[in-house]
């Protein structure tokens, strides 16, 4: 039986719980799927807020269920594995992600609109991503996962690049990648104690010192 204890954390101060993204224009859910986010939504806040207290072998599903008011049943519903809980973008990242690929299209430079769009992406999402951060420096083969949960990113931003004009097939797949890149090297170069702010500006300039040459 787990020692930690079980009050409600989604709401803990240390971890600041996203407000609801709006749903995109024309997409309606159903009653169903709106109580299905906000449980996951629980069971993510409060996985990060444990595992930000305690570390993460120290917390068990049920600590994590427990905290969300959840069943632990209701957990695998949602998630295979506490590291699914805490890495698994939630699905208002791609929504929102996709209403600022939307903004930049078909700007006069699409690397510049790209770079906006990614620095506004990463921006608000510091409370979650210094626990994240703080666990892949205490456990490394997190790394991976991270990584593989959040090629979504990457995907959309190859989508995007492949409807604006004067981006051919290679320079779509190369934004993708560069952009993709710039977003790791920033998230693995932000350290937890640095200052929120620090993060978006590693985003920007990434984008900054890509355009000016790498070499230089």
């Amino acid at each position: 039986m787990s020692a930690l204890p079980a009050e409600p954390v989604p709401g803990d101060p240390t971890v600041a719980p996203r407000s609801p993204e709006p749903e995109p224009s024309g997409l309606e859910l159903s009653g169903q799927d709106r109580r299905r986010r906000r449980t996951q939504r629980a069971l993510q806040e409060a996985a990060i807020a444990l595992a930000g207290r305690h570390g993460l072998a120290e917390v068990t599903v049920e600590d994590i269920a427990a905290a969300a008011g959840v069943s632990r049943r209701t957990f695998f519903n949602h998630f295979p594995t506490k590291a699914a809980a805490l890495f698994d973008p939630d699905p208002s990242d791609a929504e929102r992600l996709a209403r600022l690929l939307a903004a930049a299209s078909g700007a006069a430079d699409p690397w510049r609109a790209l770079q906006s769009a990614l620095v506004g992406f990463v921006a608000g999402h510091e409370n979650v991503i210094v626990v994240r951060r703080g666990l892949i420096d205490a456990s490394p083969e997190l790394g991976q996962y991270h990584r593989t949960a959040h090629a979504h990113v990457e995907v959309a931003i190859d989508h995007w690049a492949r409807s604006q004009p004067g981006l051919d097939d290679f320079l779509a797949t190369l934004y993708a990648h560069t952009a993709g890149a710039i977003l790791l090297a920033a998230f693995m170069s932000w350290r937890p104690d640095d200052p929120p702010e620090l993060l978006p500006e590693l985003v920007r300039r990434g984008f900054e010192r890509v355009a000016s040459g790498l070499g230089r």
